[in-house]
């Protein structure tokens, strides 16, 4: 795909590399079960009810955008195919699954901060994200010939922030960014009388150092920092899912979030297929993927709510499968680049259809991720193990 001035792109704005992402980002955990139970006024609770199976389809929205082949037909300039253009833009904007991880990790810390010590606290982040990462490093500096300077300068973020943010997997260089200041981020926050204002607050001090560095700052690294307010309103809404569980969404809230998620996605059109600049470098994925990760989620999570309460066996296959792909999302992100760089071109010298290759590739990259995943948990349960016999033997005295 090709980039423009201001926008550095559908390949700019995501994971690309490399989130979710975080997807996720990167901050995934098994998904809970949906109870249940009456329908909750309370948005920001069902949003953190149905969490795992969002981060799920972040996960496979950015996959779409990395590697989907496109199947069907671009119409000739001039002419109209709502298929090919849903198709289109369902792939090019899908970075935006991106900001739904950020936004989804930033709730998450919230709960993860008051479980442990700030020592426990930045363990558990590095345990999730490292083993993930370094190994297909290590697979990459084998099989590529990467120079040892290059590896280091990858896996240690180096090459992040001084060549490009694209070097290696930019979202887990990005997150670990976001995970060593929030502790100091979230004591200030506490501390704030009106926690709304100060985020408010603290994203206007974020637009006023954008617009003093845009001249100054290499442009690919807008990428990430255009992310940081999603991260902060992510933030407060973990906050407020503990600690306001008197509010309720109304019909009226519900539409307001609804024509929020409208207008990020008009303005998503503009930026990404009409080359709009939005107030900011990289425009395309910031004010857009904003509105959209703030409010999208919440959609889905009343869609998912519905489903599970109202169409059976179908809703609650629906969200488990979402869920299941959000219980390893960091290692279906870790991988989809460098499995399927392999795979598409075999794949399409073999004369393989683009249906059958986006199938294929799909596949590949969910059996390896979930293999993955499961490799990864038993061997921290093997690191671990001696430290947990030590805390039974001492409940047993």
């Amino acid at each position: 795909m090709s980039k423009k001035k201001n926008k550095p792109a559908e390949k700019n704005a995501a994971v690309r590399t490399e989130p979710a992402a975080e997807a996720a980002s990167a901050d995934s955990s098994a998904a809970e079960k949906p109870a249940a139970v009456p329908e909750t006024p309370n948005g920001f609770q069902l949003l953190s009810k149905f969490r795992g199976a969002i981060m799920g389809l972040a996960a496979i929205w950015i996959l779409i955008f990395h590697e989907w082949i496109q199947l069907s037909t671009t119409p000739p300039e001039g002419g109209f195919d709502l298929i090919s253009n849903l198709e289109r833009y369902i792939k090019a904007i899908g970075f935006c699954g991106v900001d739904i991880f950020l936004m989804l990790s930033g709730i998450g810390l919230t709960f993860a901060i008051k479980k442990d010590s700030l020592g426990k606290f930045y363990y558990r982040r590095l345990r999730r994200i490292l083993l993930p990462f370094l190994t297909v490093a290590v697979i990459r500096w084998l099989t590529e010939h990467w120079e040892t300077g290059i590896f280091f300068g990858n896996i240690t973020g180096w090459r992040f922030y001084t060549v490009s943010m694209y070097s290696f997997l930019w979202f887990v260089p990005a997150i670990c960014t976001l995970y060593l200041l929030f502790p100091l981020y979230y004591k200030l926050f506490q501390k704030a009388g009106n926690k709304t204002l100060f985020t408010l607050g603290t994203i206007g001090i974020w637009m006023i150092l954008t617009l003093l560095f845009r001249d100054k700052m290499r442009n690919d690294l807008f990428g990430f920092t255009n992310r940081i307010p999603v991260f902060l309103i992510g933030v407060l809404f973990g906050w407020m899912t503990q600690n306001r569980k008197d509010i309720v969404f109304t019909a009226q809230t519900w539409i307001t979030i609804a024509v929020t998620a409208l207008l990020g996605f008009y303005l998503a059109f503009l930026a990404n297929f009409r080359g709009w600049g939005l107030i900011v470098p990289v425009s395309n994925c910031c004010i857009p993927n904003c509105l959209i990760a703030v409010s999208f989620p919440f959609l889905l999570s009343k869609g998912l709510d519905f489903l599970t309460r109202k169409a059976g066996k179908f809703g609650n296959g629906v969200f488990k499968v979402l869920a299941f792909f959000g219980t390893f999302s960091l290692e279906f992100y870790c991988v989809q680049e460098w499995l399927a760089g392999k795979l598409i071109p075999k794949l399409q010298g073999s004369g393989w259809t683009n249906l059958g290759i986006n199938f294929m590739v799909f596949l590949t990259v969910t059996l390896s991720a979930f293999i993955g995943s499961l490799i990864f948990k038993w061997f921290w349960k093997l690191v671990e193990l001696p430290v947990r016999k030590l805390k039974a033997a001492e409940a047993a005295k």
